[in-house]
């Protein structure tokens, strides 16, 4: 959209102010406050521009969003955008189609597979009886590489393993040589707020390979085979800090790198104001960069996580 309802709500507030009470006013105008914000679509500096340089910014963000779209397929993302600011991202870096591959085959003794939820018998404390799926082996092994390879403490350990999606969100490669768990990655859902998430858009995190095994393109297998969950209406998001390792490895793996406010265009005003995660990163490191890839999996992939 291009413009907003602001009349309507000055209207509205008009009749409201000699027909009604006090309370309902307010109620009223906080009503065409949030009608308005979720109509108008248009960067807040454009308000600014006298009209005719404002009808020739729109106009050319228009042609942007045409040839964008051009050279997208039209079920590339989910059906709650408005604006779905990736592919124009990804028609103005020129992504190489041959990025969304992964680089280079797997060393012959690395396999990537599910974790499992098996866990040792007899059990050996009250959580593995209680889940034993987030206690077995493999996530024992997730969890030392978290504590080593991403030297997370004990609140974010806490949060992986009772806030998160559990075992069935995890991909691990294995050396078949030792049987050892050398690395992993996490698809999780994006939360807006208590049992509130996204359906279309999923984060990539918890990606963590240990030392010894770096360079072989395992990262590169695991972000490939975690997208092969999602079908192409479905996206992945990745939060890193720019020119970082994580950083040239999604690039690499033919995501599409944006900041912080053209992330917010991609999802409707309202909804992106209660997307936590996105702004909580921001806070933290303000050089973000928000990296985005359409699911490539077929009509029928499946997220065991769910």
């Amino acid at each position: 959209r291009e413009g907003c309802c602001c009349g309507f709500c000055l209207d509205f507030l008009g009749k409201a102010a000699d027909n009604m009470h006090r309370p309902t006013l307010s109620a009223a105008c906080l009503l065409s406050l949030i009608v308005g914000a979720a109509c108008f679509t248009a960067p807040p500096a454009s308000l600014s521009l006298a009209p005719g340089l404002l009808r020739s910014r729109l106009a050319s963000a228009t042609s942007r969003q045409t040839a964008a779209r051009s050279l997208a397929s039209p079920a590339t993302g989910p059906v709650m955008q408005m604006w779905n600011w990736v592919p124009e991202a990804a028609a103005r870096q020129q992504r190489d189609p041959a990025r969304l591959a992964p680089l280079k085959p797997l060393p012959e003794n690395i396999i990537i597979r599910m974790a499992s939820k098996k866990a040792e018998e007899p059990y050996t404390n009250i959580m593995q009886k209680a889940n034993p799926g987030d206690f077995g082996p493999d996530m024992t092994a997730v969890v030392d590489l978290a504590k080593e390879v991403g030297e997370k403490g004990p609140g974010d350990i806490f949060g992986m393993l009772f806030m998160d999606q559990g075992w069935r969100s995890y991909l691990v490669a294995e050396d078949t040589n030792t049987g050892e768990v050398v690395a992993c990655a996490q698809l999780s859902r994006i939360q807006v707020g208590g049992y509130v998430y996204l359906t279309d858009d999923l984060q990539i995190k918890s990606l963590y390979v240990k030392e010894g095994y770096r360079r072989y393109g395992i990262a590169n297998h695991l972000i490939h085979n975690l997208l092969g969950r999602l079908k192409v209406t479905e996206r992945a998001w990745a939060f890193c800090e720019k020119d970082t390792d994580p950083f040239f490895l999604f690039f690499s793996s033919g995501f599409v790198g944006i900041n912080w406010s053209e992330a917010g265009m991609v999802f409707p005003g309202v909804l992106w104001l209660f997307l936590w995660p996105f702004h909580a990163q921001r806070l933290k490191f303000s050089n973000t960069i928000y990296f985005a890839a359409e699911g490539r999996g077929g009509a029928d992939a499946f997220n065991p996580a769910g």
